[in-house]
């Protein structure tokens, strides 16, 4: 195979078509393109999404959903660089200063979390064409460096084109093809049966899982969620102002193929999660918490239960929640994919600098998350 890439601004409906056969592998259908495609046509100069497609001579081999990011902001990798003020100001500088341009992809942006941000005509020849969208990142002209999350087991791939491999935690999903009912879930997690089962935890509380457009109290409400969880996530994008400018006004808040599980405390929604459907499986897209009022309420947990019993009625196979951010999460999946931090600098300062700080990253620290209920267990 000869392959060459070429970044474009547009996926045709007769180029999806070729990657048909590997939508129908995945078990998804065709709307997995839509979140991406609307993020493309609200692309900024500092915030710009792309597809990269890679081509055996004149037929098109493949595709790779990216964004490319400049100035990268340093703070969206460090929970200690946003939380301290004196820290945030001087590592706001430091990426003024620097105007580094970092080439990524995220799977909540790219494909809510359905299937990994790679599509193969001929998933046989994924190897090569996988290496061929690597090859083409690290040789951009303006790319200070290239980060990406992808499967474990893909390594080989990443590290022979010169990437180094980084702990990362996992993604994640509950598998509802292993149930008949909540019941038989709960039966395997009988602390969280009997949280869910106390009194003090359902006065008032009600849970809703809605399809289709929400009202704009409830768009609000959501929203205040999302801002009272972005003080504590370490899942935090480097583009999280341009998604939070976007999101409400996307298709996850304006169509019919999103799902909404909506916990209440007294009437006002407390926490979210919103989900795609595309065909067998569920993909989270937008989740969040208001912590103030929903201590002792296992909202979090409400929210998955919630959605797990949508899928098994309604025959979805997976319900997929991104990586592994949370001690609840990782308690209550039912099954996790291993991953791993992919990174690419030419230039050596910055592979000494992501080195020597990486320990004190959000990836790390969530991966240390998992290990630590390894060495528990």
């Amino acid at each position: 195979m000869i392959l060459s890439c070429k970044e474009s601004e547009a996926l045709s409906e007769d180029e999806k078509s070729v990657f048909e056969a590997h939508l129908a592998e995945l078990g998804i259908s065709r709307n997995v393109w839509d979140i991406f495609e609307q993020w493309v046509g609200r692309s900024t100069p500092e915030v710009r999404f792309f597809y990269l497609k890679v081509y055996d001579g004149a037929d098109l081999a493949g595709v790779g959903l990216f964004l490319r990011l400049k100035p990268y902001d340093i703070r969206s990798s460090f929970l200690k660089l946003r939380t301290n003020p004196v820290l945030s100001l001087l590592a706001r500088g430091f990426s003024a200063l620097t105007r580094n341009c970092v080439y990524t992809t995220f799977q909540i942006l790219v494909t809510s979390n359905l299937a990994r941000p790679f599509f193969f005509k001929d998933p046989r020849q994924q190897v090569q064409v996988l290496a061929a969208m690597l090859d083409h990142l690290k040789r951009l002209p303006d790319a200070d460096s290239v980060s990406l999350i992808d499967h474990a087991s893909n390594a080989p791939i990443f590290e022979k084109e010169g990437y180094d491999a980084y702990p990362s935690p996992s993604l994640s999903w509950i598998d509802a093809t292993k149930y008949s009912n909540v019941s038989e879930y709960l039966s395997q997690h009988r602390n969280l049966k009997r949280n869910l089962a106390r009194k003090r935890t359902n006065d008032s509380v009600t849970t809703e899982v809605r399809q289709g457009v929400l009202s704009k109290t409830e768009l609000e409400e959501l929203q205040a969620c999302v801002q009272c969880s972005i003080g504590n996530t370490k899942v935090y994008m480097p583009c999280q102002t341009f998604f939070e400018r976007n999101v409400f006004t996307s298709k996850a808040y304006t169509s019919d193929d999103y799902i909404h599980v909506l916990v209440r405390i007294h009437g006002k929604v407390a926490g979210f999660h919103t989900f795609q459907r595309s065909g067998s499986h569920l993909g989270g897209v937008l989740g969040g918490f208001n912590r103030e009022n929903n201590h002792h309420h296992f909202v979090y947990e409400k929210v998955m239960v919630a959605i797990l019993g949508h899928a098994i009625d309604n025959r979805f196979q997976r319900v997929y929640f991104s990586i592994i951010d949370n001690h609840t999460k990782l308690r209550l999946v039912t099954d996790t994919e291993p991953c791993k931090l992919y990174f690419h600098s030419r230039n050596p300062g910055n592979r000494n600098f992501f080195q020597k700080t990486f320990q004190h990253s959000d990836v790390n620290s969530l991966h240390l998350l998992e290990t630590a209920k390894d060495a528990a267990s």
